[in-house]
């Protein structure tokens, strides 16, 4: 009638012996897993703590901490055919065309990407903030010239923009 199905002769016969046993072996992996993971995190987490609190004490004692900034000052011609399409663009914000963007980041140490930018009628202007620093790019719209400027504040002033989210992006 109904078929027992033949037991595999490497296989210990089953028993409850052999399930609790395994069950305890499975507990413990993942016992000693979770244990691993929880001190990484934890180890994570204080390092972290410990950054933020650095650099509430440097916030707070902001005056006692010298700095010199380093600014960088260049300047360049933009191509006639770029021109062009510069000349055509409406006033307001809006981001660089393509081409201005992809030459501007070739030349300079920039990455205009998509950002807006201040577009008059005789310039745009580009902000580019970031922790610990500060660039701004300039365009004339009539005779292309280029001109940019980047300031770093150093590292002190870099984690303390992280720490109050200056400049940091979307979190």
């Amino acid at each position: 009638m109904h078929a027992v199905p033949s037991q595999d002769p490497t296989l210990p016969p089953a028993s409850p012996q052999n399930d609790i046993s395994s069950r305890q072996l499975r507990r413990g992996f993942w016992l000693r897993t979770l244990h691993q993971w929880h001190w990484i995190s934890s180890a994570v987490c204080l390092v972290g703590m410990l950054l933020f609190a650095a650099t509430g004490i440097t916030l707070n004692h902001a005056s006692r901490i010298e700095a010199s900034p380093t600014v960088d000052n260049r300047t360049t011609q933009l191509p006639a055919a770029l021109l062009g399409e510069l000349q055509s663009g409406a006033e307001g914000d809006a981001p660089l065309p393509g081409a201005t963007s992809d030459w501007l980041a070739g030349q300079l140490p920039v990455s205009p990407g998509r950002r807006l930018a201040e577009w008059s009628e005789g310039e745009i202007y580009l902000s580019l903030p970031s922790p610990g620093a500060d660039a701004w790019l300039s365009i004339d719209r009539s005779t292309g010239a280029v001109e940019f400027e980047s300031t770093d504040r150093g590292w002190v002033s870099y984690f303390n923009d992280l720490h109050k989210g200056r400049n940091a992006g979307p979190a």
